[in-house]
């Protein structure tokens, strides 16, 4: 008799111990705490290029709708069509103030053109992207 009254005493605290696995309230602080992924939008200007105009490249990057002039790095990576992955241009620039991030560039070639912005802040990445058209 004894040794049934410690397998059912083993087996109760079996369950009490899965039934607290279960408990939801645990979970709802993780979903609470859900990170808000960062914002970065990507402008190119002018809209028309024309070999060897300048052209502006932006990254306006914002967290929880504030401005971010800390990120950890803002790249931009462009090529042109056909171009191999060794061919890309990868230029790390730093915050212009206001969330703002900005290079400048001269394309001495005409053609379809590529450029992603590498943001990492706030322990998150985020690569948006743009196409845009170089003429002659």
């Amino acid at each position: 008799m004894r040794r049934r009254s410690w397998s059912f005493l083993i087996f109760a605290l079996i369950l009490i111990v899965i039934s607290g696995c279960g408990d939801k309230s645990s979970t709802n602080h993780v979903d609470s705490m859900a990170m808000e992924p960062i914002q970065v939008g990507l402008q190119v200007n002018p809209t028309e290029i024309q070999v060897g105009e300048k052209v502006h490249f932006e990254a306006k990057v914002t967290y929880q709708g504030k401005t971010v002039d800390d990120a950890k790095e803002v790249m931009f990576e462009i090529w042109k069509d056909g171009d191999s992955e060794d061919q890309h241009s990868k230029v790390t620039v730093k915050s212009a103030g206001e969330g703002s991030y900005v290079l400048e560039k001269i394309f001495k070639e005409a053609g379809n053109y590529h450029v992603t912005s590498h943001v990492t802040a706030r322990d998150q990445h985020s690569m948006p992207s743009e196409e845009f058209t170089v003429h002659e």
